[in-house]
């Protein structure tokens, strides 16, 4: 007597493993972005120098500059921040290697399938004996005790 399978699992998109074109393009896009900061800093940057030669105020000079420093810094921080979590995502080579992990398992996974189906046919057999032995025994009592 074999036991039906339980019904796969319902798909759901979210659950699905990224690919390694996803993974370049959030890469890609990341760089990106990090690039666009840059150069949203460095016109930042010409737009308070623009600012600072508009101005005679060496007070708000001095200002302007420190502001400029601290939104570099701030900057800078925020590009390190995302150069290390770019860094942190898998490699190609990572996702191979899982890759030939997850066939590595499907195989063995199928081979198991085999094997319980041979034991399903044997314990059938053994099933099958075990009724034909019960018959016999049944017969040969039934043929010792009648008169």
């Amino acid at each position: 007597m074999t036991a039906d399978p339980p019904p796969p699992a319902p798909y759901v998109e979210d659950d699905r493993a990224a690919t390694v074109g996803e993974l370049r393009s959030i890469r890609r896009w990341l760089l990106v972005t990090a690039v666009w900061a840059l150069a949203a800093t460095a016109l930042g940057a010409i737009a308070l120098i623009q600012a600072n030669k508009d101005r005679d105020d060496t007070a708000a000079r001095t200002q302007s500059a420190a502001d400029l420093a601290r939104v570099q810094r701030d900057l800078a921080g925020r590009i390190d921040d995302l150069k290390s979590q770019v860094d942190g995502l898998p490699t190609s080579d990572d996702l191979t290697k899982l890759d030939g992990r997850i066939k590595d398992v499907e195989k063995k996974a199928d081979s198991a399938g085999s094997d319980i189906d041979k034991v399903n046919g044997r314990i059938d057999d053994l099933e099958q004996r075990v009724d034909d032995l019960e018959q016999s025994s049944e017969t040969q009592t039934n043929t010792t005790t009648s008169p």
